[in-house]
């Protein structure tokens, strides 16, 4: 008996778990992208987070930007060389700027079939959609 009522609490607790990734800030939650990887392979995504935040940490010069995702409508990687990604970040309003970013920016987002993983060396663009599609 305390086997299946264990077994019975655990279920609804992983289920709820496996639902989203833990902390996604509530601002990224209508956010959906199109990450298109090295080799070219589309990704339809929602909820993207970096480093587990709603925005990216950039660098031009020795300035440090952080940019909303909610901003954003499409982040193209220039050049990747060792740590340092060379990125054309378009925002909403249509002004388009170059920044160095972290080649092993970890990001995250969720799929219909789990969730997903990318640094910024292993992908070619970010498409970010309307928010609510």
């Amino acid at each position: 008996m305390k086997k299946f009522l264990f077994s019975a609490l655990l279920i609804p607790v992983l289920s709820f778990s496996m639902a989203e990734p833990v902390g996604a800030p509530p601002e990224v939650k209508n956010i959906s992208i199109v990450v298109i990887d090295k080799e070219g392979k589309k990704h339809q995504l929602k909820s993207p987070t970096c480093e587990g935040l709603s925005y990216i940490k950039v660098k031009k010069g020795k300035v440090e930007y952080s940019i909303s995702l909610t901003n954003v409508e499409k982040l193209e990687i220039l050049n990747v060389s060792g740590d340092k990604a060379i990125v054309r970040i378009k925002l909403k309003g249509g002004k388009e700027e170059v920044f160095d970013i972290s080649s092993h920016a970890f990001c995250t987002a969720l799929s219909d079939i789990g969730n997903a993983s990318f640094t910024m060396k292993d992908i070619k663009e970010i498409i970010f959609q309307k928010e609510g599609r």
